[in-house]
């Protein structure tokens, strides 16, 4: 009732892509990256990814072809060097993205506005 969402950047495309490609029933991907473990003793998660979370499950969502997991996040596990002042800095992260509907990876582009500022302009006075 464990598991972990772990953030690879773009220079993990190769190996994020590998672990896609190939069925767990039929190949080993337990050693394409090293894992380690939080407080829970129980969520594998990938020392090589900038950014890690540990997830106690909380609710299954079934949905038609596939199913949901909601979790709630434990431990958040992070590289020092993508921590700025205490916060994420997400171009060194460099998170990977994965769209489905192009099967294309992208990696973040610039910065497009500042939440709760942004839509002021809209608000009637």
């Amino acid at each position: 009732k464990t598991f972990s969402v772990n953030i690879p950047s773009s220079e993990l495309l190769d190996k994020t892509d590998y672990c896609g490609l190939v069925s767990g029933e039929k190949v080993d991907k337990s050693e394409t990256f090293e894992i380690f473990y939080g407080s829970l003793k129980t969520a594998p998660m990938i020392r090589e990814c900038p950014v890690s979370l540990e997830c106690r499950l909380v609710q299954i969502v079934p949905l038609p072809t596939n199913s949901l997991y909601i979790g709630e996040i434990v431990g958040a596990y992070a590289d020092g060097r993508v921590i700025k002042d205490g916060k994420p800095d997400f171009p060194g992260i460099d998170p990977l993205f994965l769209t489905m509907p192009d099967n294309r990876y992208w990696t973040l582009g610039k910065h497009a506005g500042d939440a709760w500022s942004a839509g002021k302009k809209l608000i009637r006075r």
